[in-house]
């Protein structure tokens, strides 16, 4: 009696052990089976989502006027994001107006170029609607755009003129150059030595690398290619007296022009 219930223990044994190594093989094959249909069909394994991205931008790009915006794109390991569908949008916060929205095309390597640009100097968003392959993301960016530098100038001494493209601008700013007092801002337009009449002008107050909010003066018409208005600057907290005035022209069937003045204030 003891050798048979040995006996059936041992077959139960086998049994089990048989089925175990059955089902294994047979799950594996599955599985097997099911990554090369899924191969055949085009379906790749899940991809990471678009984490963390972010966007360099090419420093000649932020430039008021430039005909194109460059960036490359890299996800959150830092890796280039080649090949991805890109949809920009350029809105300036404190400037009103509609976005300026363009199709990025890849130039490889994780590269893009975008055929908008900005028209004024100030704080910019850049919006990025990215999709690559079943992955898609939306991230904004602020960037500032600035404009070109005029040569030294003391604008406490005189006005100051520079050559903003084609354009001859001159701005005056009175010769008392105080924070938290009305200053007379005078700008003069020429082209070839000639007055530019009916064009748009506006004076953006900031300083380099520091926030100082958005502090833009649009200009009424004057006449002889002149024109005027009153700007507040504020006092800086830290006791920086450096300011930046960024001059932009739109005259009539030109493109927009700036060009930057730095000066200084006193308390």
């Amino acid at each position: 009696m003891k050798y048979i219930l040995a006996g059936v223990v041992a077959v139960v044994l086998l049994v089990t052990v048989a089925t175990f190594v059955l089902g294994a093989q047979v799950a594996e094959e599955r599985i097997g089976s099911q990554a090369e249909a899924d191969l055949r069909h085009g379906h790749a394994a899940p991809q990471a989502p678009l984490t963390g991205l972010r966007a360099a931008f090419d420093p000649g790009s932020l430039r008021p006027g430039a005909e194109a915006l460059e960036l490359v794109l890299r996800d959150g390991a830092g890796v280039p994001l080649e090949g991805a569908a890109v949809e920009v949008a350029l809105v300036r916060p404190a400037g009103g107006g509609e976005a300026r929205r363009a199709t990025a095309t890849s130039l490889g390597g994780g590269r893009y170029r975008v055929a908008a640009g900005f028209d004024a100097p100030g704080f910019w968003d850049v919006r990025l609607d990215v999709k690559a392959g079943e992955r898609a993301t939306s991230v904004t960016q602020q960037v500032r755009v600035e404009a070109g530098g005029a040569e030294a100038c003391d604008l406490a001494a005189g006005p100051c003129r520079a050559q903003a493209g084609p354009l001859t601008v001159s701005l005056d700013l009175g010769r008392t150059l105080v924070t938290m007092r009305e200053l007379p801002a005078v700008v003069e337009v020429a082209l070839g030595g000639a007055p530019v009449e009916g064009a748009t002008v506006e004076i953006a107050f900031a300083m380099k690398e520091m926030n100082m909010g958005e502090n833009r003066l649009a200009l009424a018409p004057a006449g002889a290619g002149r024109y005027a208005g009153k700007a507040v600057l504020v006092r800086c907290s830290s006791g920086r007296v450096d300011w930046i005035a960024s001059v932009t022209v739109r005259a009539p069937g030109r493109p927009p022009a700036s060009v930057q003045f730095p000066f200084a204030v006193k308390e």
